[in-house]
């Protein structure tokens, strides 16, 4: 998946499946979060209900840490590029309208991503095994 850099990196229709269905969902990629993040409303509308997950997690939010609600989706699809059982914090983000959610490492970790400022692009494709190189001096 290659796409044109804007600032700030929004990522359109990343599908979401749960017990319930899918919704697409226009995200923030947030290379520095651990967790993807999703509105409340999109968890309950794939059939997930945070409110009585089990699993918490702190999050620094404007506001302070909070403990949000720790799930795991069934299915995250961007693009070509898919992901199954992807642990999601639960979090409305309130200031940025039209954004559902935000991209972090328990999506992106599977894939390798490259964000190429000079270019203007961002590619984010399957991890290749790395050839493996020996040392000088190494047999």
């Amino acid at each position: 998946m290659q796409t044109q850099l804007d600032i700030p990196i929004i990522l359109r229709r990343v599908e979401i499946c749960g017990p319930a269905g899918s919704r697409e969902v226009d995200v923030i990629l947030d290379t520095g979060a651990v967790y993807t993040v999703l509105a409340w409303d999109v968890a309950k509308d794939i059939g997930y209900d945070p409110a009585i997950s089990e699993r918490r997690t702190p999050i620094i939010t404007a506001n302070g840490v909070i403990e949000a609600p720790l799930i795991t989706v069934e299915r995250m699809k961007l693009a070509e590029l898919e992901v199954e059982a992807v642990d999601i914090v639960c979090h409305d983000i309130p200031e940025l309208a039209g954004i559902e959610g935000l991209l972090g490492l328990s999506f992106l970790q599977h894939f390798r991503t490259v964000i190429d400022y000079a270019k203007g692009i961002l590619e984010i494709t399957q991890a290749g095994r790395q050839a493996e190189t020996s040392s000088p001096g190494r047999q």
